[in-house]
């Protein structure tokens, strides 16, 4: 009597701690899987929930790393991100979730809103923002400035009443706009703007990360790392991931500061406008 061969589906049956494993360096890269992605239909499922008990969430159409978590790590890395914008940051998930999630952050004091010209912005809770009592005070003084920009006989201000109401109102404000401004930033910051200005695009007002081997020899790559994520902590560079395009080198990568999900801060946009 012949041997009965083992049916092709035991012997094609998938390894689940494979898959998992796979599924698990997808999302350290990519913070996103589909479950079309995980494996056999007939294993998904177990692989999904396998997902889960580590921590990441599961939704209709794919898995994700916890939107909270992705958030909070974009902060950290000193991101100003627009509210308008936030749900690209945040690889699976839906604009609406991904507002609610940030907003939920700024409930619970873990990053402060401000307003940026006429964007809303989420900022990292370690940003100098204004309290509200000193809001309430420059809002007190605005009234000066709209009656003055609103009159037709001339009337203006002097420069050194409004320095004055804005070093009362906020501590450590500068006394004068260019001048204290500059001082603030220091020579570290203001040449790393000066490197930024000289190597923007025209057309996407992006600058790419020669910047930092152009501060070479007065900064070491390691200054030059320290006064980038300075600036954007401060407000004044926004820095972004490279596109996936993997169009650095390795040497190139390693002047870039690291970004969310394993990635590198490449690119630079100025955000604010200093007088020199």
């Amino acid at each position: 009597m012949a041997k009965t061969k083992p049916s092709s589906a035991k012997q094609a049956t998938p390894d689940i701690s494979k898959l998992v494993s796979s599924a698990l360096t997808a999302l350290e890269s990519d913070g996103v899987i589909k479950l079309s992605a995980l494996g056999p239909a007939s294993v998904r499922e177990q692989v999904a929930f396998e997902l889960t008990k580590q921590g990441y969430e599961l939704t209709k159409s794919a898995v994700r790393k916890p939107v909270l978590e992705q958030l909070k790590r974009a902060l950290a890395d000193g991101a100003f991100i627009a509210l308008k914008r936030v749900a690209a940051h945040t690889p699976g998930a839906t604009t609406p979730e991904a507002k609610r999630a940030v907003l939920a952050l700024v409930a619970s004091g873990a990053a402060h809103l401000v307003l940026r010209g006429k964007e809303e912005v989420i900022v990292p809770i370690n940003a100098n923002v204004l309290s509200r009592k000193e809001l309430l005070e420059l809002n007190a003084f605005a009234k000066n400035v709209a009656k003055a920009a609103g009159a037709k006989n001339g009337l203006s201000l002097l420069q050194a009443d409004v320095a004055e109401a804005f070093a009362s109102s906020v501590p450590g404000a500068p006394t004068s706009f260019s001048a204290g401004a500059e001082k603030k930033l220091g020579p570290a910051l203001s040449n790393l703007l000066a490197a930024v200005d000289a190597t923007r695009d025209a057309q996407t007002g992006l600058s790419f990360p020669s910047i930092v081997a152009r501060l070479r020899p007065s900064l070491s790559p390691g200054g030059a790392l320290d006064a980038l994520l300075s600036a954007a902590t401060s407000g004044l560079l926004e820095l972004r991931p490279e596109g996936g395009i993997n169009r650095l080198s390795a040497e190139e990568l390693n002047l870039c500061p690291p970004g969310p999900q394993g990635t590198r801060l490449s690119w630079a946009r100025r955000t604010e406008s200093i007088s020199r």
